[in-house]
């Protein structure tokens, strides 16, 4: 990524890798821990983190700085969790390359194309789709299009008056880079808006779809079987959850033959 220390625009393409692919995050507990520090290092220096990904050995990122602050930030984040890091897990010596990277964006085309490309890390990469992933701003771009307030790490609000709607988000979000203009499929059949939709319903029984696997079972059972009676198939569910189909079908099944057993209709 080429190094440009100023825009007139204020934004700028940032990444920080691991030197010599040096894992960077070895827990969630980490991942966790750096996004707070990036937060308070951006906050103090009156940088705005437009969008962000943090992968194994790569941190990916749009940032709004119109004060010229932001190489300080960066410092300052990237020296902190280092000396951390470092501390907790026992190594020493340099643990990011010597410097950040960072690629002017001065035009509205550049914004966004940066923002699908931090978005995309994920799914590029075969981690995960970019839904999916539960280490990006992506997600908090979908909550702010729902008018969910849940406080995130990023501001998606500087970027997503670019888009208008959410569906030219989305659309924008599944184009390829390459394309003159990006795809505008019908949402109501995409895998997007259905994922969206379970995300939203899994959120309304009390856990985000993200963490489903991880609640208790009864918390477990409950936003399956919403997501069943929604008319989410048994695939559908797996794969958002991440749940195997078996423990998804007897769930399903268990409910049915208890709804038999008193009497009660099963849609």
């Amino acid at each position: 990524m080429q190094r440009v220390w100023r825009t007139v625009t204020g934004f700028y393409h940032v990444s920080a890798r691991g030197i010599g692919k040096q894992i960077i995050f070895e827990t969630d507990d980490d991942r966790r821990e750096f996004l707070e520090l990036m937060r308070d290092c951006c906050r103090e220096a009156q940088v705005t983190i437009v969008a962000w990904c943090l992968m194994s050995d790569c941190v990916d990122l749009v940032l709004l700085d119109y004060e010229d602050e932001m190489s300080a930030a960066m410092q300052r984040l990237l020296l902190t969790y280092a000396r951390r890091f470092n501390k907790r897990t026992g190594r020493s010596g340099c643990l990011f390359r010597e410097r950040f990277e960072r690629r002017s964006l001065d035009i509205d085309s550049q914004v966004m194309g940066a923002v699908r490309s931090v978005h995309a890390d994920p799914q590029e990469a075969g981690i995960s789709l970019i839904e999916r992933y539960a280490w990006s701003s992506f997600v908090e771009y979908l909550r702010a299009y729902d008018n969910d307030m849940t406080r995130g790490f990023s501001d998606p609000s500087c970027v997503l008056e670019l888009f208008g709607s959410a569906k030219a988000f989305i659309a924008y979000s599944l184009s390829t880079p390459d394309a003159c203009e990006p795809a505008m499929p019908d949402l109501e059949e995409t895998e997007w808006e259905r994922h969206a939709f379970a995300e939203k319903l899994a959120k309304g029984l009390g856990v985000p779809l993200h963490e489903v696997k991880a609640a208790s079972s009864a918390q477990r059972n409950i936003v399956i079987l919403g997501l069943h009676d929604a008319g989410f198939t048994v695939r559908q569910i797996e794969r958002y959850t991440g749940i195997g189909k078996s423990t998804v079908s007897r769930i399903v099944r268990a409910r049915a033959r208890a709804a038999v057993r008193t009497g009660e209709n099963v849609v």
